[in-house]
């Protein structure tokens, strides 16, 4: 007789154990999916710094480039405007 008293509060004790340990396996798939996510947001942020670092060292080569084309020109035009004729070690750079 007491068994059969006893049976509910047994499986009502299985049961809230069961709540329990699904409670926690609930919270700890959230923190793994918000922790999976956070590292694919990082990952993608740190190829995308990497592209940026290689197109803003292409493009500084291109300005460098361009800049010591502007400078001939620039020395080219100052003696054409001058009406003087450069050196032959000068200009060939």
């Amino acid at each position: 007789m007491l068994a059969l008293v006893a049976l509910p509060f047994l499986l009502g004790a299985l049961v809230i154990g069961w709540i329990w340990e699904g409670a926690w396996w609930l919270v700890d798939w959230f923190q793994n999916r918000k922790a999976r996510r956070i590292a694919r947001i990082e990952a993608e942020l740190d190829r995308t710094q990497a592209e940026l670092r290689q197109t803003i060292l292409r493009l500084a080569d291109e300005l460098g480039g361009n800049a010591h084309e502007a400078r001939k020109a620039l020395i080219r035009e100052s003696y054409l405007a001058s009406g003087q004729v450069p050196r032959t070690g000068a200009s060939s750079r």
